[in-house]
């Protein structure tokens, strides 16, 4: 394609007006803001990304303020939202004093929120969404009364809510999906320009919501805002003809919908027209050289991403991937690259998708991962029967399920995957390790009479799982369901909080479907739903169900392939459970270790839950939030 001498000149004029915009952006900077962009940018973890680090960019902004009878650029604007940013929020962010927005939601970025971020007294919006942000808020966070914006949503911030003191100018309040306890604070009441507010997804926040008529949109999960169908409401203090009529839906409420939450209204933001007037006045001086930078940035964004596009075309087997930023750098795992990358480590599991190994994570000091080692044989491998084939093609759907799953989402109530490495003849899959084994482990110990679990934890390991599945069933962009939940497949970490693991057999539910069809059942027996055996579709309810029968193992004490229900007339645990809750003495159901604590009417409150999830009837069962939102009602 020939250019046209005008067209030359024209491009080369554009091309260097940019350039003196972006030096004299430079020069002009503040260089206060500027020392304190390159510490946030380094801790961030942009460094080596190339991205541009200057004023009026996709990601930065800057104003013009007047300081000393001269003009200086004052950062006003960061906005890095999916980035796939591993660092952490530098304390440095609070030199930026001018600062009105930030924006990180999106990425992976972990430890505390800074203190110093007190120190940006003019911030309008700070969004820290759907990142590994954790420990607690900083307490005086009212000091900016500013703000209109605060999303600190799917994080794992933890601690009360007394940072909810004053924000007379807030408009959207968002803290869902964190581990948040105690009350929350009636000084809610006061923020008066409130239009959205989310706290659901906290299990251990205490109600009530205070009312709030302004609000347009609220999801809380508690008390009156709680959207469990009325047929699901518990009383604890249930006397014993109540429990009877609690074991299935009542007749009179049964079709009341469940109250919906109301749609969202955005909120109307007031015109600034002073902030316009400064716009247009510096935008029409530098219109040609704006115009020609974003020209540049464009196409240069699309030779970057056209260049990613062939070399990531162009790994083969060996490339480790990583999905979590507690590996730090890919030479910690390099030792699965070798052909006995695995010889030296301890064993402790081995089942039909491979054998799990112990480890510690180099550099991480004393941090232990687990690492599945799955068998690949050469396809082509002459010796392989028809029967391998079958099997070795199961297995490879199993693994890349699980890398496909795992690698997308992240919840504090499931196991992550950190790190994926394709070998010739095997994979390789490292998770954190679960020192506590899996609940099925515990549950052998807790009958051997080597361990002992009381109430209080299995109740803790019910909420922990019912809140997993809903983030996989309602939360999560997609609705996945599990296929396998049982005890074998919740580990326990250091706290002996539930995390749901192997997603060998999950699959992930197209939008605008109800249910996916198979050729065959897959689950584990005494698990699996009648409807999936039946017709072999199944639903989020399928998950529901392999979810009673794990409650009912948590008060019960007994695994369903346990011998005790071989000799029991109904020969199954569901139904022995249906028709001992409807007895005169429901309390022999539960685990004999657990009498005479005290807990004994909270334990028949999981139970009648228990057999909620396992009605007949798959419309009947509660959905994952109705569950969750039930087992945090049960008071102790």
């Amino acid at each position: 394609m020939a250019f046209t001498a005008s067209q030359i000149h024209f491009f080369f004029f554009s091309l260097f007006a940019f350039l003196l915009i972006a030096v004299q952006a430079r020069l002009n900077l503040y260089p206060r803001d500027h020392a304190a962009l390159l510490l946030v940018q380094k801790d961030l973890g942009i460094q080596g990304q190339r991205i541009a680090l200057r004023c009026n960019s996709a990601t930065i902004s800057c104003e013009r303020r007047k300081a000393n009878r001269t003009q200086l650029l004052r950062v006003t604007r960061i906005d890095f939202r999916s980035n796939g940013l591993t660092g952490t929020l530098s304390p440095a962010i609070g030199k930026l004093s001018e600062l009105k927005e930030l924006s990180l939601p999106n990425n992976q970025l972990f430890d505390q929120i800074p203190v110093q971020i007190l120190e940006c007294r003019k911030l309008e919006v700070l969004d820290l969404g759907n990142n590994l942000f954790s420990g607690k808020v900083p307490s005086e966070l009212s000091s900016l009364l500013r703000l209109r914006i605060l999303d600190l949503s799917s994080n794992e911030l933890s601690g009360n809510l007394n940072f909810l003191k004053y924000f007379p100018n807030l408009e959207k309040l968002s803290l869902a999906d964190n581990m948040f306890t105690g009350k929350i604070p009636p000084s809610l009441k006061s923020f008066r320009n409130l239009r959205f507010l989310n706290i659901s997804g906290n299990s251990f926040l205490e109600g009530p919501v205070p009312a709030m008529s302004q609000v347009e949109h609220l999801s809380a999960d508690l008390d009156r805002n709680t959207f469990v169908p009325k047929r699901y409401i518990l009383a604890e203090n249930s006397t014993s003809s109540n429990q009877i009529s609690a074991l299935a839906p009542n007749s009179n409420s049964g079709n009341a919908p469940a109250p919906a939450p109301s749609h969202s209204v955005a909120p109307i933001h007031k015109s600034n027209n002073r902030k316009k007037r400064k716009v247009r006045a510096w935008f029409l001086g530098f219109f040609a050289g704006s115009f020609a930078g974003a020209i540049s940035a464009v196409l240069l964004s699309v030779l970057f991403k056209l260049v990613m596009f062939f070399v990531r075309k162009g790994k083969t087997d060996g490339t480790l991937t990583i999905y979590s930023p507690l590996i730090k750098k890919a030479e910690d795992l390099a030792f699965l690259e070798k052909e006995d990358g695995v010889a030296s480590l301890e064993m402790i599991g081995k089942g039909g998708c491979g054998e799990v190994y112990r480890a510690e994570l180099p550099g991480s000091n004393g941090k232990i991962i687990a690492i599945k080692k799955i068998i690949q044989p050469p396809m082509d491998a002459a010796e392989l029967t028809e029967e391998d084939t079958k099997a070795l093609n199961k297995k490879m759907r199993q693994v890349k399920s699980e890398i496909q799953i795992l690698g997308q989402i992240r919840h504090r109530n499931l196991l992550p995957l950190l790190a994926h490495m394709p070998r010739p003849d095997c994979h390789y899959l490292v998770y954190e390790y679960m020192k506590n084994g899996s609940l099925q482990d515990i549950l052998q110990q807790v009958t051997e009479g080597t361990r002992e679990l009381d109430w209080l934890g299995r109740h803790r390991i019910a909420v922990g799982i019912a809140a997993g599945l809903e983030y996989l069933h309602i939360n999560h962009s997609q609705c996945i369901i599990h296929r396998d939940l049982k005890p074998a497949n919740v580990l326990l970490d250091d706290d002996m909080e539930a995390r749901i693991a192997d997603f060998g057999l999950a699959k992930a539910l197209p939008d605008a479907h109800t249910h996916i069809t198979t050729s065959n059942v897959a689950g584990t027996v005494g698990y699996i739903a009648p409807e999936y055996h039946q017709t072999l579709k199944f639903t989020d309810k399928c998950d529901i169900y392999s979810f009673g029968v794990v409650l009912a193992v948590l008060v019960i004490g007994k695994l369903p392939s346990d011998e005790f229900f071989q000799h029991t007339p109904e020969m199954s645990l569901v139904k022995w459970l249906r028709n001992v809750m409807t007895s005169e003495d429901p309390k022999r159901a539960i685990d004999p270790k657990l009498i005479g604590t005290g807990f004994e009417e909270q334990m028949l409150l999981v139970l009648k839950i228990a057999c909620f999830c396992t009605l007949e009837n798959p419309k009947e069962r509660p959905n994952s939030k109705d569950v969750r939102c039930m087992l945090t009602q049960i008071k102790h």
